[in-house]
């Protein structure tokens, strides 16, 4: 027996379980078979009127990794800075990672022999009472060491398919914490943006507040030398406080947007840091990535995701079945016992043992049966998700790029508006000089345009809130990113082959 622990036998033993565990039962993981569209809507024209404000779609363009810097705006990228360095939802993220890393070492080890040692001091005393000698007995101690090593052979393939199985879900949570990093730079992003516009919006409003003050001052003193009635002065002081109310409204949407800001930069709504962002100090991006559809597979977080969870079921299959099939363990021991620590040196008095079994599960209730279907049925389960995924991915792409074609025609309708209202304050103003129309008139075209102003603002806003979205629904650009977490190399390629 001791033979058979040499180098040698336990080489021969080696090889001979290298090549029991040379398969693996259950199903290659493999994506559907999914057809998908050459383009992810029509083509539209998306080249607005005014040449200062053009964007054009383009098809070879990458996302950068950074692609809030396509914006050029220095306090937003201040914001998203520090919303990488700072934010705990994003940390956590990170932690959950390296844990699901971590499961994947822990699961890799039931493919290496285990060894346990165990060093022990006994002392027994034994009563001969039995023998017909009372009140007589012996007591002596002695030391013990063993080592103890086991190992399951690996015949079926389930210790690696369930590997397999935990690489998948960590590479899951990979896809999860890059889009909580997509998720927090699409937010940091889209809430300056309304910030920005709402701080726009509240002082085009003061002055739109300022210009009907000053038109209901005109209408009550038309209405003291009788050239004007009670009901205009009515209706002007009506109008005076519906658009006076606007502005603590402004206000308040304001300061949440600023407080949202610091909560997803990582701090206090309290923060005085927290740098105001100017709407004007945005610049629209002119080219516009669209990439090709079938990118979007494996670029998208969500779909990532999907694919990831469904490389685990299928692995999950496999180790269903493998729990049906015999279990090959190989187990050996070696040791010395003796009464006093230097009689361990002496030859000859160790012991050693080496050990084989099989073990077959005959009766279990039907219970790894339906294990195994259970697996299948989630694998089938796992397949349909993708495939809903995939259908919302690039249903979330075309809407995004429907409303930028959206965008374009109300800013360049907003745009031909605020030229038209600013052409009718300045021929209202020369008039007025002339003494063609009255002061009443040029307030109400000055009211006018404060309006289409407002307007403007919105639309600006909106072209660049749907132009981040669509950074965001094509995937981000986490690949061209230099900040990607490293972890250990793959114990075994996730593409479900297993290697031999």
């Amino acid at each position: 027996m001791g033979a058979l622990l040499q180098p040698g036998g336990i080489l021969m033993m080696s090889m001979t379980c290298f090549g029991l565990t040379a398969c693996a039962v259950g199903p290659t993981y493999h994506l559907p078979s999914q057809s998908l569209p050459d383009s992810f809507v029509a083509p539209w024209d998306l080249t607005p009127a005014h040449a200062e404000n053009a964007q054009i779609m383009s098809s070879g363009k990458d996302i950068p990794g950074q692609w809030w810097d396509c914006f050029h705006n220095a306090a937003v990228n201040v914001l998203v800075k520090r919303g990488l360095s700072h934010s705990p939802t994003l940390a956590t993220a990170r932690f959950t990672l390296r844990a699901a890393q971590e499961n994947v070492l822990a699961q890799y080890a039931g493919l290496l022999p285990n060894i346990s040692g165990n060093a022990g001091w006994t002392r027994e005393k034994f009563p001969y009472a039995q023998s017909g000698i009372p009140n007589t007995n012996a007591s002596w101690g002695y030391y013990d060491l063993h080592l103890a090593i086991g190992y399951d052979i690996d015949v079926w393939g389930g210790i690696r398919r369930g590997v397999e199985r935990q690489a998948a879900l960590r590479d899951a949570v990979a896809a999860q914490l890059q889009a909580a990093y997509l998720v927090l730079t699409a937010n940091i992003v889209s809430t300056a943006i309304n910030a920005a516009m709402l701080s726009r919006e509240m002082e085009e409003q003061q002055r739109l507040v300022a210009f009907e003050k000053e038109y209901l001052r005109t209408v009550e003193a038309q209405y003291k030398v009788g050239a004007a009635s009670a009901t205009d002065v009515a209706l002007q002081r009506t109008q005076v406080a519906e658009q006076s109310a606007l502005v603590p409204d402004f206000r308040a949407r304001l300061l949440n947007a600023r407080h949202a800001l610091a909560d997803l930069v990582g701090s206090f709504a309290s923060d005085s840091q927290i740098p105001a962002v100017d709407l004007d100090q945005f610049i629209l991006p002119d080219e516009l990535p669209l990439g090709v559809p079938s990118t979007l597979l494996e670029h998208r977080p969500d779909i990532r995701q999907a694919s990831a969870d469904l490389h685990a079921a299928t692995a999950a299959i496999g180790v269903a079945e493998a729990a049906r099939l015999p279990t090959f363990v190989v187990s050996g021991a070696w040791g010395d016992v003796a009464a006093h620590a230097a009689e361990f040196a002496v030859p000859g008095n160790g012991m050693a043992a080496l050990a084989a079994q099989i073990v077959q599960p005959i009766f279990q209730g039907g219970r790894l049966l339906h294990n195994q279907r259970q697996a299948e049925a989630t694998l089938s389960a796992s397949a349909e998700h993708w495939r809903a995924v995939v259908y919302s991915a690039f249903r979330n792409v075309a809407d995004v790029l429907t409303q930028i074609a959206g965008d374009k025609d109300a800013y360049d309708a907003d745009v031909a508006a605020e030229r038209a209202a600013s052409e009718a304050l300045l021929l209202a103003q020369k008039q007025y000089r002339l003494g063609g129309v009255s002061y009443i008139t040029v307030l109400a075209t000055e009211t006018a345009y404060q309006r289409t102003l407002i307007t403007l603002i919105e639309a600006r806003a909106a072209r660049l809130s749907d132009s981040a979205a669509l950074f965001v629904s094509l995937g981000g650009g986490w690949w061209n990113r230099q900040d990607n977490p490293v972890l250990p190399d793959r114990i075994i390629p996730l593409d479900g082959r297993i290697p031999q």
